[in-house]
């Protein structure tokens, strides 16, 4: 399994001031393998042009959503890779309200969206995926939506687990009941507040350093995941972080490695 990171910043970054030659990170967002995209976000398409890849998205075959904040859910990017194409939207039912506020009824009742729920017995099956939705520690303006974690799997040609976790402060109780019996091989866990964010009010939501450190402690106390198992980083905020040598050198004693736009990884 193959994991691209198309973005790896919060909501804070500004598309506008992208320089090619300066830091930048665009908005979280994955791709996996070629052919299923991790948050169809607003971002996609720049990282694909400024690559020099314009062509990076037309074997999607299937989209799964962590939740609909404008940085990780463009009505327009669904509509531009679902639209009269093979291309499958699984997610809470609030990714389809959006569309159909935004794109109209008739048009979103045109793309295949399938909904999905959180504490399934079974993973979905996406195509060569099993793909299980985990609750995440976040919440939107949509009091109905249940925002997501997810664990990938692949078993062809070999067994290989991937734990996306983007906007989500510590992992819930009842999705660690889930992600601690896995043999994960590579876990992204979001750290959108830095060294510069002490108490901050976003620790409810979202990752600080120190929060990884103990999560990482108690990973490696019980000798959780696969014995391969990598960690990194996503979803960094330009205001809550230095940059990204700075952030290299505080994760390397804890194991990690943070994410870059365009970063590609092997699982």
């Amino acid at each position: 399994m193959k994991l691209t990171f198309l973005g790896t910043g919060a909501a804070d970054w500004d598309i506008n001031a992208y320089e090619p030659d300066k830091e930048f990170r665009r908005f979280s967002a994955a791709l996996v393998n070629d052919d299923l995209l991790i948050d169809p976000g607003p971002h996609i398409f720049h990282f694909a042009r400024s690559t020099g890849r314009p062509e990076m998205f037309d074997g999607v075959r299937n989209i799964i959503v962590t939740h609909t904040h404008a940085d990780h859910f463009c009505p327009a990017t669904v509509e531009k890779l679902c639209f009269g194409r093979p291309c499958t939207l699984w997610g809470d039912r609030a990714c389809l309200r959006i569309l159909e506020r935004t794109l109209g009824p008739e048009k979103a009742a045109q793309i295949d969206f399938r909904e999905t729920f959180v504490r399934m017995p079974e993973p979905y099956r996406i195509d060569s995926y099993a793909v299980r939705p985990l609750r995440s520690n976040h919440a939107t303006d949509d009091s109905a939506e249940t925002t997501r974690l997810y664990i990938i799997e692949e078993t062809e040609p070999e067994r290989r687990i991937l734990y996306y976790g983007c906007d989500s402060a510590w992992i819930p109780t009842e999705s660690w009941n889930v992600i601690k019996t896995l043999p994960v091989n590579v876990l992204v866990l979001e750290d959108t507040c830095g060294e510069p964010a002490a108490d901050d009010w976003r620790i409810f939501e979202h990752n600080t350093i120190e929060m990884l450190e103990l999560m990482l402690r108690m990973f490696r106390k019980y000798d959780c995941f696969a014995p391969d198992v990598r960690y990194y980083t996503s979803h960094m905020a330009r205001t809550l972080h230095t940059d990204h040598q700075t952030l290299v050198k505080k994760l390397a004693p804890l194991g990690v490695t943070p994410a870059q736009d365009g970063m590609t990884i092997t699982i």
